[in-house]
C-alpha cells in the first residue's frame, strides 16, 4: 500500500492466536515465482496497491470457464512463496485454469474481514488461506460463509480447537490441513531413532502461541508420560534469539552432560519456531555433539549446520495437499466441511548423514527407505521429494 499507513494496534485472541495489525508495508513484491510457473502463468502486480498480486494462466479460457480464487496471506513469508508456487504447479498439472488474487493483509484483521465479506460479490469461487493467522481469521469470522475455504501452511487445527478430530471435517464451509504430525506418530519415529532416550532439550519461542500449543505442550506431556526429562531452551523473539541462545544452549548442554555423560540417551528437539529455526547455525555450533532432531524438514540442509534428522511436514507437500482439496471442491463438487483434516502421511523424513556420522548417530534403515530428503556423507543433497538425484 502506497503512502503513509495509519498506525493501528489491534490485539485479539483468535483461537489461541494473537492477531495484531501493524503499520508496516503490506507489500506483496517478495512473492516470486519459479521458472516453471513463469512458463504457464502471468503475474501482475497492482500499481495502485502493492499488497495485491493477480496470477492468471497464459492461455485464458472463456470467462465463464475461469475460476477465481482469493488467496489470503497475513505476512511476508518464504513458506508462503513455496506454497504459492506449489499451488500453481498442481493447478497447471491438472489443467484447471484459474485466476488467483493474492493479498497480503499484513496481520490487519479489519482488512481480512473486508476481503471475506466482499469475496463472493467480487466473483471469487473459493478462498485459500496461507498461515495460522489467516486460518484463524476464517475460523473466527467466516464459518458457514457463502464461499468454500481451504486452509494451508497452518498449525494443527485439532490442537487449536478448530476441528474436533483428524478423522472429521469441520461441518462448515472450511476444509482444513495441518503442518503438524500427530504426536503419537512423531514419537514412534523418535523412539525408533533412540530407543534409550532419557533426556531432551526442547527448543522453542515461548511467545509463539501456536507452536507452544501445538508442539511444545503435546511433546512435553508425551515425554513426561514416558519418564523422560525435558529441559527447556527458550527465546522471546527473533530479535533477541541469538543472545538468548548463546546463554541458554550451553546451560542446557551442561545439564544434559551432568545427567548423561555419554550423551547416548539425549537429544535436542527443535520446534518449528522461526526464532529458533532461523538460528540453526548457532544451534548446530552450540549443540556440542548432541543430535538435533527437528519438526521442520527444512532444518535438515546441506553441510554441517544442519539437524541430523527431521520428522515433520514439508511446506510444499502441505500446499500440494491443500491444492488437491481445492480441486476436489471446485472441480468435483465435494463439500468442504466433509473433508477430514489434511495430514501428509507418512510424515516427511529428512536425513543428513554427514552430521549423523560425525555424531555417531545410527539412523535406522527404515528411515532411509522412507526419507523424502537425504543429504549424503559429504553433506550434499542426494534425494529430494523421494527421488534420488
Amino acid at each position: 500500500m502506497r503512502g503513509t499507513l495509519r498506525a493501528v494496534l489491534i490485539s485479539l485472541l483468535l483461537c489461541g492466536i494473537t492477531f495484531t495489525a501493524q503499520a508496516s508495508n503490506r507489500d506483496i513484491g517478495w512473492l516470486v515465482f519459479s521458472e516453471v510457473n513463469h512458463k504457464h502463468w502471468v503475474p501482475s502486480y497492482d500499481e495502485n496497491d502493492s499488497s495485491k498480486l493477480i496470477v492468471a494462466p497464459k492461455t485464458l479460457p472463456a470467462a465463464d470457464q475461469l475460476h477465481k480464487i482469493l488467496v489470503i496471506v497475513a505476512k511476508k513469508s518464504g513458506s508462503y512463496q513455496l506454497a504459492m508456487n506449489r499451488l500453481l504447479e498442481v493447478f497447471q498439472q491438472e489443467q484447471f485454469l484459474s485466476e488467483f488474487e493474492v493479498i497480503n493483509i499484513n496481520r490487519d484483521e479489519a482488512v481480512g474481514r473486508q476481503l471475506l465479506n466482499s469475496a463472493k460479490q467480487n466473483g471469487f469461487d473459493l478462498v485459500f488461506t496461507m498461515g495460522s493467522e489467516a486460518a484463524a481469521l476464517v475460523h473466527r469470522y467466516y464459518k458457514n460463509g457463502p464461499l468454500p475455504v481451504v486452509t494451508s501452511i497452518n498449525k494443527d487445527p485439532v490442537t487449536l480447537g478448530q476441528v474436533s478430530s483428524y478423522k472429521e471435517g469441520t461441518g462448515t464451509n472450511i476444509a482444513t490441513t495441518t503442518l503438524n504430525v500427530p504426536i503419537d506418530i512423531q514419537l514412534n519415529y523418535l523412539f525408533e531413532l533412540n530407543p534409550g532416550l532419557k533426556h531432551v532439550a526442547l527448543l522453542y519461542n515461548q511467545n509463539h502461541k501456536q507452536v507452544v500449543k501445538t508442539e511444545v505442550r503435546p511433546f512435553r506431556k508425551a515425554m513426561e508420560a514416558q519418564g523422560i526429562r525435558v529441559i527447556d531452551v527458550t527465546v522471546n523473539s527473533r530479535e533477541e534469539a541469538r543472545a538468548q541462545l548463546t546463554r541458554g544452549l550451553p546451560e542446557a548442554v551442561k545439564a544434559l552432560e551432568d545427567l548423561d555423560p555419554s550423551l547416548r540417551h539425549s537429544l535436542m528437539w527443535m520446534t518449528s519456531s522461526t526464532a529458533i529455526f532461523s538460528n540453526l547455525d548457532m544451534v548446530s555450533e552450540l549443540s556440542n555433539g548432541i543430535p538435533i532432531v527437528s519438526t521442520n524438514p527444512n532444518a535438515v540442509r546441506e553441510g554441517r549446520q544442519s539437524a541430523a534428522v527431521a520428522i515433520g511436514i514439508d511446506r510444499r507437500n502441505n500446499a500440494h495437499l491443500a491444492a488437491v482439496y481445492a480441486l476436489r471442491i471446485l472441480r468435483d463438487g465435494v463439500d468442504p466441511g466433509s473433508l477430514e483434516v489434511g495430514v501428509v502421511t507418512p510424515p516427511d523424513i529428512a536425513l543428513n548423514f554427514l552430521v549423523a556420522r560425525e555424531l555417531g548417530l545410527k539412523v535406522p534403515f527404515t528411515f532411509l527407505e522412507g526419507a523424502d530428503f537425504v543429504y549424503g556423507y559429504r553433506g550434499e543433497l542426494v534425494r529430494s521429494f523421494g527421488r534420488n538425484l
